[in-house]
């Protein structure tokens, strides 16, 4: 990308201010994104005045004035910026930053960023973070067609109004520590103990399946390497608390193996819903806050699943299955972490043959890592 020409580069130490902003600034700024007719504005040597620099009677000609050179940002939206031009051989020393700083910080602006630029660099600064403090970005001219990106990072549109939004939190805190919602960042459980049985016409059939039933002897090899050789994770998550003052959480579960997973998304299992009829999350591992969740799912006869390593197996059957958790759950510093027991029925029919119901039960323990 051809920003700024070599010979442009070579002369700029030389241009006055006026040739500054025509042959950087400019450039700089429409790259950047500004003035779009559709979201973004851009204002040229606006007048701002300082009322409260003064002491004791005064009149309006009393007030000083400032003009900042430009200033941009977006439409209906936090976020914008003022730059400040100086000639090719102005350093830019704390006196200028101290001088665009209360542009940016001026009542009438209230700019996020400000960038000022001479005759050999181009530096940004949040202003937030006051005159004193080091750019965020600082770009030697030559290396403004290469680097440009560093700038687009923070000033251009969409980035703008990222890097500027402001959300204020007025909901009810979820536990000592959090605010009205916590992110999942990651998570493991831990199976610890389980127990699958099938039952035909009311009669407990596990002994003979196990027996004569290879697909269900498999069944429970695999749940014994989730308990020995798999870790067990969860992959996103929040919880937060609805508009109606209750606690809710959703988490997904990334599977133990890329097939796993892809089971779990076609049968509707990779995501469940939680709900407590608690005030707050609890922070005493001794009373835990509980907290469940319900969910139905059903896998028709001729869907292709995924085994567990890889092999994909052709359902024979209909199954129509739910499945019930129970989790006892407590914070603490970043941690969400308790037991978990799940319950899990599934009617399953198969073409001329008696249709018969699987329950499995599942517990064990997890660990959720949480951003406040």
């Amino acid at each position: 990308m051809m920003l700024i020409s070599d010979s442009t580069v070579a002369a700029a130490l030389g241009f006055n201010e006026a040739e500054i902003r025509f042959h950087v600034i400019d450039p700089v700024v429409r790259m950047l994104g500004y003035p779009d007719a559709e979201n973004t504005y851009l204002k040229l040597e606006e007048k701002l005045e300082y009322p409260y620099l003064h002491i004791g009677r005064r009149s309006k000609k009393d007030l000083p004035l400032g003009y900042p050179d430009y200033r941009a940002g977006v439409k209906g939206a936090r976020g914008s910026f003022v730059v400040e031009a100086k000639a090719g051989n102005v350093p830019i020393t704390s006196r200028e930053v101290e001088q665009a700083h209360s542009y940016a910080a001026h009542a009438q602006v209230g700019a996020n960023f400000f960038m000022l630029g001479n005759g050999s660099e181009l530096v940004v600064y949040e202003t937030l973070s006051g005159p004193d403090a080091a750019p965020i970005v600082r770009l030697p001219l030559q290396s403004l067609n290469a680097r440009f990106f560093e700038l687009e990072n923070v000033l251009a549109p969409q980035n703008l109004a990222r890097n500027c939004r402001v959300e204020y939190d007025t909901k009810l805190k979820l536990a000592d520590g959090l605010g009205s919602s916590a992110r999942v960042r990651s998570g493991r459980y831990l199976l610890s103990e389980h127990d699958v049985r099938i039952i035909v016409e009311g009669q407990d059939y596990t002994g003979l399946a196990r027996e004569t039933l290879s697909g269900f002897a498999e069944a429970e090899a695999y749940i014994e390497l989730l308990k020995t050789s798999f870790e067990m994770r969860v992959s996103d998550g929040i919880a937060e608390r609805g508009d109606d003052g209750k606690i809710y959480a959703r988490v997904e579960f990334a599977g133990v193996t890329v097939h796993n997973r892809a089971a779990m998304a076609i049968m509707g299992i990779n995501k469940a819903n939680f709900a407590t009829a608690d005030e707050f999350i609890s922070t005493d591992s001794n009373s835990p806050t509980i907290f469940e969740s319900v969910k139905d799912f059903t896998v028709f006869r001729g869907t292709l699943l995924p085994k567990l390593f890889g092999e994909v197996v052709e359902m024979e059957g209909d199954v129509v299955g739910s499945m019930f958790i129970k989790v006892a759950m407590h914070y603490n510093e970043g941690v969400m972490a308790g037991e978990y027991i799940a319950f899990s029925d599934q009617e399953i029919s198969f073409p001329l043959q008696k249709p018969f119901r699987l329950e499995m039960d599942m517990a064990g323990t997890f660990e959720l890592q949480v951003d406040a």
